[in-house]
């Protein structure tokens, strides 16, 4: 993620280009795996189905570092503590997470989680992230 992130900050990449590339690793992971996530978790509501698949599945974050609260019968906030590679490189380039967060990592997130199911959004409160808060606020919505 260093290595991308000083490519968007040297003027190499925007960060545009970047996210589509994280778009397109991403949807290419979930096109193989989208059958049989939906089947293992099936006795899931749909939005905890989604948060389970992108972060546990495909993230591969350790569920100890990402808190779930249900907000309503269709949506749920997540609390992430977890070691974010994005975050680690922000400080090191002196970079704005809220900024390359919602140019570059959500965008990925976002088409994730509408391929999952189509009236699904993923969201994050900007106002909360990663380090200017002690954990990033995000959102899957069934809308």
């Amino acid at each position: 993620k260093f290595w991308q992130l000083n490519q968007v900050k040297s003027g190499l990449i925007t960060p545009e280009q970047l996210a589509n590339t994280i778009t397109k690793r991403r949807i290419d992971w979930l096109k193989i795996n989208h059958k049989n996530m939906l089947e293992k978790y099936k006795n899931l509501s749909i939005v905890e189905a989604a948060y389970h698949i992108i972060f546990f599945e495909h993230m591969h974050i350790n569920p100890a570092f990402s808190k779930m609260t249900r907000i309503s019968p269709t949506k749920i906030m997540i609390a992430s503590y977890n070691f974010c590679p994005y975050l680690e490189s922000c400080n090191q380039l002196e970079l704005d997470t809220r900024i390359i967060c919602k140019k570059v990592g959500e965008p990925s997130l976002k088409e994730m989680a509408e391929q999952i199911h189509c009236n699904i959004k993923f969201s994050r409160d900007y106002e909360h992230i990663r380090p200017n808060a002690p954990f990033c606020k995000e959102f899957i919505e069934l809308v």
